[in-house]
């Protein structure tokens, strides 16, 4: 908080002209010449001047008292909280010497008192200051006031802290300069944030640059990089996509305006910035935004006209048509005449995180948080302590679960002035239950990522979900939030494929946890010619079966609270108490700590994953038979819906039924090979190889895992090329043979082998092979 000094500085003059000690020696009088160059640059409020002044006068052997009470005032406009109090220890000085001293000195031990977290003794001097106030100094007074009322607000929060322990993020991201800001991805695998540190090793010019850090396979931190942006503005992070993959950067502009910008990331390389806008963006200035996950709201911070006093929190939303309405203020439930800045909504979009040095704050800039009823901000609430200190406590940001908090601060013990710090949040302040789902979309025989993009369906409401974040082209990854108890339809539309449909039931929880998905799309072709497509999909939902953890009599009730409420489940935000499953919550924080966690995920090796794959034929599914789906007025035809849950559990029927009709197969027939011949350059099968194959055909239907390879041959005889095509018709008569006499193109496996080895003799090498096999 700034505080007024022109009683101080009016005060100035008199101090001056206070006599000075007569006779000295040398030592004293160069240490009186030292005070003089010191009250100079104190009367002209270059305080770190005056300090390295007074500080040379101190080690020549002067203790005057009114050179120590400058001393102090000069520590106090220190900017980092360590130097700052070291004014304690001077001011005391000073006040201990039998002298008359501005009463401004209680002011200052007041404060200082205040920030070293001794309230009793702030208390007393702010109080005893205030009483000294000429009464018609109302601005004064009023200051004085709420600094007395900050100081019982902090003797209250901090005799009353809360379960919470701070961690320093340490090495490698904090250092001995400033780091704050940090922005975080919802699965806290990527990390913002920004530095002010010198442009150079030994350099004394400070300049702000962007670093980003990602989680490493241990689940640490890894080195940090800097973003590189072609600018020699200020510059800061001021917001994050829950997937990591869009970043809101601040660029300043002159005199004290800036505005907001955003930069993508494609793998690990981000874009050129690109400006927000003038829905968000003024000639003002605008700090720091976050967007809700659906992207249609973003709230910032803003010093525009039209606030309630410095910077407030502001917003704009997205109408029907898709166009940004005016700027809102959040109004006096939020904003004070202090300044508010850095607001975070989280996922769930009900709950605002933001920091002010209104409101209840116990010193310096506190973080709070509001809830949203009924289209209503709440009171803001402070976070507490230790969470906040006196000191400057900012820019906090929560991962999907609501238990790992990020903020920054300059409280004692950092590395530098501001330090990143991280906590866990206690049972009692974590938010109701959100599922956030990590996956990966690749294709093709190499299994590489492929262009795509998801849509999720509401099936009870028929409407599209908004927390969805499409495929990083670099990785294949994405990231879905899922409120709870609800059935969804997933949409993938992915290049050279038709669109597929995949249901996802997320069960009534109550409590965070994260679900693990890979998606694996091929082409099915014969002879070349994509005849089909195949999805496999592997899910991870371990904590959906964790029902034996609903026994706890508290956790029941927290369901029975999310189960009941038949209105907007987040109107019970307030009320539901996080489940106290140390099972979950330990489970949930190993699979948390990891960059890419779908890599480490064992799904084969875990009875508890769900793994099941359809290969759809395009004969089998007719344009006539594809689903329709209506996503905002948009039609999209897909492929039959497919039931992971279901289809898994039919595949271990089925796995289970083929192991059992293995037993009944005559041995004999299975890799038994038979031979249609054909005569040169001819593809037409003949009547007698037509009658074996009808007989295989009765052989197929006797067993469903049983199915048939083809593969056809050419004779050596005249152009390669064209006896390489001459076996692909071949095998392609037979297979129709077959296929329009109910053999399914699922049963068949067919290719195209080309010229024979010249081992046999010419007709031997115009033949096609037709082997019985079983399928797993």
């Amino acid at each position: 908080m700034k505080h007024l000094l022109i009683p101080i500085l009016c005060g100035l003059g008199l101090l001056l002209a206070l006599p000075l000690a007569g006779d000295a020696d040398a030592q004293a009088q160069e240490a009186q010449k030292m005070i003089e160059r010191g009250d100079r640059f104190f009367q002209i409020g270059n305080f770190s001047k005056a300090k390295e002044e007074y500080l040379q006068a101190e080690e020549a052997g002067s203790t005057e008292p009114l050179m120590y009470y400058r001393l102090g005032v000069s520590y106090f406009n220190e900017r980092e909280l360590n130097e700052q109090l070291k004014a304690i220890s001077y001011l005391e000085k000073a006040d201990a010497a039998d002298v008359e001293l501005p009463a401004e000195i209680d002011y200052y031990l007041g404060l200082m008192y205040h920030k070293d977290t001794d309230m009793d003794r702030a208390l007393e001097r702010l109080r005893k200051y205030r009483d000294q106030i000429d009464p018609k100094n109302t601005k004064l007074k009023k200051q004085v006031d709420r600094d007395v009322e900050i100081a019982i607000n902090a003797k209250r929060t901090i005799l009353n802290p809360k379960d919470i322990r701070v961690f320093n993020l340490g090495d490698p991201i904090n250092s001995e300069y400033t780091e704050y800001n940090p922005v975080v991805s919802a699965d806290q695998s990527v990390m913002a944030y920004t530095v002010l540190a010198p442009v150079r090793k030994g350099s004394s010019t400070m300049q702000e640059k962007i670093m980003v850090t990602y989680k490493n396979q241990s689940g640490q931190w890894g080195k940090p990089e800097q973003i590189e942006l072609n600018t020699s503005a200020n510059v800061g992070t001021a917001g994050l996509s829950a997937d990591g993959r869009e970043m809101i950067i601040f660029i300043g502009g002159p005199n004290n305006t800036g505005d907001l910008y955003t930069i993508t990331r494609q793998g690990r390389k981000w874009s050129n910035p690109i400006k927000m806008g003038n829905h968000v963006n003024s000639r003002f200035l605008e700090s720091t935004a976050s967007v809700t996950q659906d992207g249609r709201t973003i709230y910032f911070a803003s010093n525009r006209p039209g606030g309630y006093g410095g910077l407030d929190i502001w917003k704009v939303e997205k109408n029907e048509d898709g166009n940004w309405e005016s700027p809102e203020n959040l109004g006096p439930e939020v904003n004070t005449e202090f300044d508010e800045d850095a607001p975070y909504i989280h996922p769930d979009g009900r709950i605002l995180f933001f920091t002010s040095d209104g409101h209840y704050t116990i010193g310096g800039k506190d973080i709070f948080k509001s809830i949203r009823i009924g289209g209503k901000w709440r009171t803001p609430e402070n976070m507490g302590y230790p969470i906040n200190t006196p000191a400057n406590d900012s820019y906090f940001t929560l991962d999907a679960s609501g238990r790992k908090g990020y903020f920054s601060s300059d409280r004692q013990g950092g590395f530098g002035a501001f330090d990143i710090y991280s906590i866990n949040m206690p049972d009692d302040e974590a938010n109701i239950p959100l599922t956030m789902m990590k996956g990966r979309v690749l294709g093709g025989e190499d299994k590489k990522p492929v262009p795509t993009s998801i849509k999720v369906i509401n099936n009870e409401t028929g409407k599209q979900l908004d927390f969805v974040y499409d495929p990083d082209p670099a990785t294949g990854n994405y990231l879905i939030i899922f409120p709870p108890g609800k059935d969804y339809d997933m949409i993938i539309q992915a290049d050279d494929y038709l669109p597929y449909s995949i249901n996802i039931n997320i069960p009534d929880q109550d409590y965070f946890y994260s679900l693990y998905q890979e998606i694996y799309l091929k082409p099915v072709k014969q002879f070349d010619v994509m005849v089909g497509q195949e999805v496999e999909v592997k899910n991870a939902f371990y904590d959906t079966k964790a029902n034996e953890t609903y026994d706890d009599l508290r956790k029941a009730n927290e369901s029975r609270l999310v189960r009941n409420d038949s209105i907007d489940l987040y109107e019970l935000m307030d009320d539901i108490i996080a489940s106290g499953d140390d099972v979950a919550f330990e489970y949930l924080l190993e699979l948390m700590y990891s960059i890419d966690p779908i890599e480490e995920i064992d799904f084969e090796g875990d009875e508890r994953s769900e793994i099941a794959d359809r290969v759809y034929y395009y004969e089998d599914n007719p344009e006539e038979n594809l689903e329709s789906k209506v996503i905002d007025g948009e039609v999209i035809f897909t492929l039959p819906t497919f039931y992971v849950t279901e289809e898994a559990n039919k595949q271990k029927e089925r796995r289970q039924k083929i192991a059992e009709e293995k037993q009944k197969i005559d041995p004999n027939v299975l890799g038994r090979v038979f031979k249609v011949y054909f005569g040169p350059a001819e593809t037409t099968i003949s009547q007698k190889f037509r009658d074996e194959l009808d007989g295989i055909i009765k052989e197929l239907a006797k067993f469903e895992s049983l199915g048939v390879e083809i593969s056809g041959f050419a004779s050596q005889d005249g152009d390669a090329e064209k006896n390489k095509q001459l076996s692909t018709e071949r095998a392609v008569s037979v297979l129709n043979y077959l296929n329009l006499n109910d053999v399914p193109r699922r049963k068949i496996v067919a290719k195209g082998l080309g010229i024979d080895d010249g081992s046999g003799s010419k007709e031997e090498g115009r033949r096609v092979e037709i082997k019985i096999i079983q399928f797993d």
